[in-house]
């Protein structure tokens, strides 16, 4: 094979890598938006729920989302570090 067609399928090697990257990027994005969007769905509902039982159940849901939100973000800022650092 000549240089020129290896160096081609090298360079089509990397940049499959950083395709995968960026789907990967896009979708975690999308899930970060319906975790913020249901966070605040659950904001608003336990501003305006009176039952206290409810309350404390809807409290514990928001701090499961909020977690797993944080941790995405934290995820996606370490993801696309890796991706810029390539």
């Amino acid at each position: 094979m000549k240089l020129k067609r290896l160096m081609q399928k090298i360079k089509s090697y990397l940049d499959a890598g950083a395709g995968e990257l960026q789907k990967e990027d896009e979708g975690l994005t999308k899930v970060l938006k319906k975790l913020k969007k249901k966070e605040l769905h659950l904001k608003a509902l336990i501003a305006a729920e009176k039952d206290k039982d409810d309350r404390e159940m809807l409290e514990q849901e928001l701090k499961i989302v909020h977690s797993q939100r944080k941790k995405g973000v934290k995820l996606l800022s370490s993801l696309r570090k890796t991706g810029s650092s390539k």
